[in-house]
């Protein structure tokens, strides 16, 4: 799958969420485009679709486990010594619960994992990357960290993505770090399904409006997975601590 001259020809990527939607579309481009990826995600059916696969190291992991946030990273270093490139994909969303309707089982699942967790892996990626010359981080927020378009507990964990990247972007750009955050619109993915359940009316509602818009506010995991290419690239050498919408045109809406 991979490819010598790739845009990431003889870089070590993490890519979490690698199962499915948006990261597994991310670990395949990575992938083809030359890098070597470490693929974590928390289901072993999902992650059985890359045994075999050149280029890619799948790792069963729960992102929001200290244990296996150290083996995701220890396999890039004990394998390769270095980590260039980081995408941290792997989320959930409130089902748009209401501020009213939200406990705070609800609140803690979706922050421990939307940002809790990217917190944590960036914290353990950042010193191998620094000790490998530098890398590119890619945090994955959303069209409700601009507009409010879900739940407080998805809107507030992916404002908090944003104050993360750029908290990172200012710390560590002299030290090689690029840190930037992708901000996807709707796109076709089981989100819903790995959330735990339905979606609450109110969302069914907001939903319905968000469908009028007058752009093309729908698209596709490899839409988001070529952002996340070129941000980790040398394209975007000089690109630290951006916002990118990539929802069509939905956030102008």
């Amino acid at each position: 799958m991979g490819q010598s001259s790739g845009r990431l020809a003889g870089k070590v990527a993490l890519i979490t969420g690698a199962g499915n939607g948006i990261g597994y579309a991310t670990a395949k481009l990575f992938a083809e485009e030359g890098a070597t990826v470490i693929a974590a995600d928390i289901s072993e059916k999902d992650l059985a679709q890359w045994d075999g696969v050149e280029n890619v190291i799948p790792v069963l992991a729960d992102i929001t486990k200290l244990e296996d946030i150290e083996r995701m990273v220890g396999e890039a270093e004990s394998r390769f010594g270095r980590l260039d490139a980081l995408c941290n994909i792997a989320g959930i969303n409130d089902l748009s619960y209401p501020l009213d309707e939200t406990d705070d089982e609800r609140w803690d699942r979706v922050h421990n994992i939307d940002l809790k967790a990217p917190f944590r892996i960036c914290r353990r990626a950042v010193p191998t990357m620094i000790q490998g010359g530098g890398g590119a981080i890619v945090n994955i927020g959303s069209y409700a960290a601009l507009r409010g378009n879900h739940g407080p507990s998805y809107t507030a964990a992916k404002a908090g993505v944003v104050g993360l990247t750029k908290s990172i972007a200012v710390g560590y750009g002299k030290q090689g770090i690029r840190c930037n955050v992708i901000h996807p619109g709707g796109t076709r993915t089981d989100i819903g399904q790995h959330s735990g359940g339905n979606y609450h009316p109110a969302g069914q509602a907001l939903s319905k409006t968000i469908m009028t818009f007058p752009v093309n506010w729908f698209g596709m995991p490899e839409d988001i997975a070529r952002t996340c290419l070129f941000l980790c690239s040398d394209d975007s050498k000089q690109i630290n601590g951006a916002e990118i919408a990539v929802d069509g045109g939905m956030s102008c809406c």
